[in-house]
C-alpha cells in the first residue's frame, strides 16, 4: 500500500516540531522536508545540524518518517565551478537525510543555459547525481532527480539516470509537471517504472497564457485516479507527497484547510 507524505513547501514557515504536530493530527505517515521556518537552507537550522539526533527521536517519537529531503540543487550551469557548488550543498542534504534515517534526496535538473545545449547539459546532470549518489552510498541515501524544468519528459529522465551510470540515481516522478509539458501520465509512468521512488501529487488548472491555478486536490484538471492506476499498475510501495505550492501561491488556501483536504482525498481514493 501506498504511503502518504506532505512536502513543506506547503507549510513554509512552520517549525520542524509543528511539521510533525500536523503530520500526526491529519493521518499522514511521513513529511517531505522543503522549508522549515521560512528557509530552504535547511543545514543552517540547528534542528538540522548541531540538533540532528534529537530531530531523528522527534520523528520516531512521532512515529513519522522524514519520506525523504528535497534539495534546491540543481546542475544545469556551464561553469563547472558553479556546478561544485550546488554539489556541496546538495551533499549537505544527504547528511541530513542520513541523519534523519531517509531514503532520498530530491534534486532538479533543471533549465538549459543561454549558449548552452542539451546534450551538454544533460552530461552536466549525468555526472553531478553520478557524485552525489557515490557520496550517499554509505549512508544509503539515494539521489532522486525530478521531472523539471527542461527535463520534464520521462525519457530525458531516464536517459539522465542512464547516463550516471550507477546505483543510487532515481526518479521523483511529478506528473503535474509532465502533463504540462504534454506527457500523458499513462506513457511517463511506463518510461520511468523502477525508477520511481517518489511520487508528488497535487491538483492545478490551466489557464490562458501557460499560467497555474493550483487547487485543491479534486477541484482541478489533473487526471489524479489515472495516475494512481499508473502507480498501481507498477506496484508502487513509496510515497505519495502531497506537494501544496503555498511558498510561491500566497493566496492559496493554508495548510490547516488544504493538508486534512488531501487526507480526506486520500482515505476515499487511494490506494
Amino acid at each position: 500500500m501506498m504511503k502518504i507524505s506532505f512536502s513543506t513547501l506547503g507549510c513554509p514557515d512552520w517549525t520542524f516540531a509543528q511539521c510533525l504536530e500536523g503530520a500526526k493530527k491529519y493521518g499522514f505517515q511521513g513529511v517531505e522536508l522543503r522549508y522549515i521556518a521560512g528557509t530552504d537552507a535547511l543545514w543552517e537550522l540547528p534542528a538540522f545540524s548541531a540538533d540532528l539526533a534529537a530531530s531523528k527521536r522527534m520523528l520516531a517519537d512521532a512515529g513519522i518518517a522524514c519520506s525523504d529531503v528535497g534539495a534546491r540543487a540543481h546542475f544545469h550551469f556551464p561553469d563547472a565551478a558553479k556546478r561544485k557548488e550546488m554539489i556541496d550543498e546538495a551533499k549537505r542534504n544527504i547528511d541530513i537525510a542520513a541523519g534523519l534515517g531517509s531514503p532520498g534526496v530530491r534534486v532538479w535538473g533543471d533549465k538549459i543555459q543561454k549558449g548552452a545545449d542539451r546534450n551538454s547539459t544533460m552530461q552536466w546532470i549525468s555526472e553531478a547525481i553520478w557524485a552525489l549518489a557515490e557520496y550517499g552510498r554509505p549512508a544509503n541515501v539515494e539521489v532522486w532527480l525530478e521531472n523539471h524544468g527542461d527535463f520534464t519528459a520521462s525519457a530525458d529522465v531516464v536517459s539522465i539516470l542512464r547516463g550516471c551510470g550507477c546505483h543510487g540515481a532515481a526518479a521523483t516522478w511529478d506528473p503535474q509537471n509532465a502533463l504540462v509539458a504534454g506527457e500523458d501520465p499513462t506513457a511517463g509512468a511506463k518510461i520511468l517504472g523502477p525508477y520511481i521512488k517518489h511520487v508528488h501529487f497535487k491538483d492545478q488548472n490551466m489557464l490562458e497564457g501557460g499560467k497555474r491555478e493550483v487547487k485543491l486536490l479534486g477541484e482541478g484538471q489533473v487526471p489524479l485516479t489515472k495516475i494512481l492506476d499508473a502507480l498501481v499498475t507498477l506496484r508502487y510501495q513509496g510515497f505519495v507527497s502531497f506537494e501544496w505550492e503555498k511558498r510561491n501561491f500566497k493566496d492559496i488556501p493554508e495548510p490547516e484547510i488544504a493538508f486534512p483536504h488531501f487526507a480526506a482525498w486520500w482515505k476515499k481514493n487511494g490506494r
